[in-house]
């Protein structure tokens, strides 16, 4: 996950206009990987074209997962993707709607404001075909994902 990071920057420095002074980099998008099969996303505000592709990539690779996983994803208020972008994230999800069914264990998504069930009932919730989770804070929705990755197969579909 590190090298998306790296090619969002090396494309954002890329952009400089010549003759600038300097440049500050501000990302709206970033991801790590906390823990083996845990993937963290945060977006905070709209994306730049290399942040949303960095952003693609990312659910790219998702699909290359040998092994269960959970993914976190940490945002405040609406889609920060492009319509052209927008789509290819919802093309994505439906190409790897059998796949995510098998290898995502959940996402929890984190936002302030949001309950433990905002998405409790939702057609959102309905339409994915893994488990959606929400928090109010960071801390609390990692530690969620890593209970849900601590998880036995057993207590998994007890769930």
């Amino acid at each position: 996950m590190a090298d998306v990071s790296r090619l969002a920057t090396q494309k954002l420095f890329n952009q400089k206009r010549s003759g600038d002074p300097w440049i500050a980099v501000i990302f709206m998008f970033r991801s790590s990987t906390p823990a083996p099969h845990f993937f963290e996303m945060e977006f905070s505000g709209t994306l730049l074209i290399a942040e949303q592709e960095a952003f693609l990539h990312v659910l790219n690779r998702l699909s290359e997962e040998k092994e269960p996983f959970v993914v976190l994803t940490r945002s405040e208020g609406e889609s920060p993707l492009s319509t052209e972008n927008r789509k290819r994230m919802n093309l994505w999800f439906k190409e790897n709607r059998e796949f995510l069914g098998h290898m995502c264990l959940g996402t929890v998504r984190v936002q302030s404001g949001f309950t433990d069930d905002h998405y409790e009932g939702s057609n959102m919730q309905k339409g994915m075909p893994f488990p959606l989770y929400s928090r109010s804070t960071i801390e609390a929705g990692r530690s969620l994902a890593l209970e849900i990755l601590a998880r036995t197969p057993q207590e998994e579909n007890s769930q």
